[in-house]
């Protein structure tokens, strides 16, 4: 991965600030990891291979770790310095964690991660894509899966009326704004004291590593979803949890 956390460092101290900042913004964070990994219990007999896409400091990683102790969990994000947060926060599992970086943008990253998987998770990461490049990443998803594999991602997802999409807007901004914030990071915040303590540009790096990404801060709509993961080879699609715009959706491989 050729990414480490100075020496000099609290890997740990900003793992919490950045799990804490995410908690602020995402209501029912915990919940949301708990669903999925309860998920694939029940939807896969054994569980050997698991792939968490976007997978950040490993924060979903951990829990499906805890819960299959015999299996191997990878982890994929393009951002290093994320992952070396991740490296960290996982090392008490040794070999069973691999993680990578990689552009799933760019052709060739599942031959990196090599499946076949029994579940492919992600969660709050695949908005950041165009419809274009999510349609082709869940048939990527469907070709390294096995056939009877998961995949699980909790996520934005919109709504196909402006009225309701407005209104859970609305929801969402009063509970950030009721919510005391008793010393959490706000997005920027996190970024601009991570940037200054590896003594990195990090405007300037996460302006290099984003690049053109062109997603949709509010999700596609479900039914949008649905229409690509059946087109992608996926069957059993459903919505498995929903909060405003945001959702637990997927499906298995046929």
């Amino acid at each position: 991965m050729n990414v480490s956390i100075p020496k000099h460092i609290d890997w740990r101290r900003w793992i919490k600030r950045w799990d804490r900042m995410q908690d602020f913004y995402i209501p029912a964070r915990k919940e949301r990891f708990e669903i999925i990994v309860q998920l694939i219990a029940d939807s896969q007999k054994k569980v050997s291979r698991v792939l968490d896409v976007g997978c950040g400091t490993g924060s979903l990683m951990m829990p499906v770790l805890q819960e299959f102790p015999a299996a191997e969990v990878w982890g994929v994000d393009f951002d290093a310095t994320l992952l070396a947060l991740a490296q960290n926060r996982l090392s008490k599992f040794g070999g069973r964690v691999k993680l990578v970086r990689a552009d799933l943008r760019k052709k060739g990253w599942t031959d990196i991660v090599s499946g076949p998987f029994d579940a492919i998770v992600s969660a709050t990461a695949l908005h950041w894509f165009s419809p274009a490049q999510l349609g082709r990443l869940y048939k990527q998803f469907a070709g390294i899966l096995k056939p009877g594999g998961i995949f699980l991602n909790a996520d934005h997802a919109g709504s196909c009326c402006k009225g309701i999409q407005q209104d859970w807007q609305n929801q969402r901004r009063l509970y950030t704004l009721n919510r005391k914030r008793n010393g959490v990071d706000d997005w920027d915040g996190f970024w601009r004291a991570y940037g200054q303590a590896l003594k990195i540009d990090i405007a300037k790096f996460r302006k290099e590593l984003m690049g053109s990404w062109v997603g949709s801060e509010q999700g596609q709509p479900l039914q949008w979803h649905f229409e690509k993961l059946k087109a992608g080879g996926f069957e059993a699609i459903d919505c498995f949890w929903r909060l405003e715009f945001d959702a637990i959706y997927g499906g298995i491989r046929k």
